[in-house]
């Protein structure tokens, strides 16, 4: 991961939070939970209800957000700057 990436995180009623970010400088969506890489790949559909792949990057990551948020999880969007290691991270 890059020093900047614009960050959805979601968390899970039994306190889980998982990140989703887009790395700016290489357009890279990925995540922290493994699980969830998988339902990612297969796109989410938008506030529009569009499918919207991974490969729409900064699109894809407004889905993310969407997507959870209309499934009633708390979703929250960060920018951040200087962030350069997460522990583990699943490339979408």
């Amino acid at each position: 991961m890059s020093e900047h990436a614009d960050i959805v995180a979601v968390q899970y009623p039994r306190g889980i939070t998982a990140l989703v970010w887009l790395d700016l400088s290489t357009g890279v969506v990925a995540t922290t939970h493994a699980g969830l890489r998988h339902t990612l790949r297969r796109g989410l559909r938008n506030w529009a209800g569009h499918l919207v792949t991974p490969r729409e990057g900064y699109a894809f990551l407004s889905a993310v957000y969407d997507h959870f948020f209309l499934s009633g999880y708390r979703v929250h969007w960060l920018s951040v700057s200087g962030l350069n290691s997460i522990r583990h991270t699943y490339r979408v």
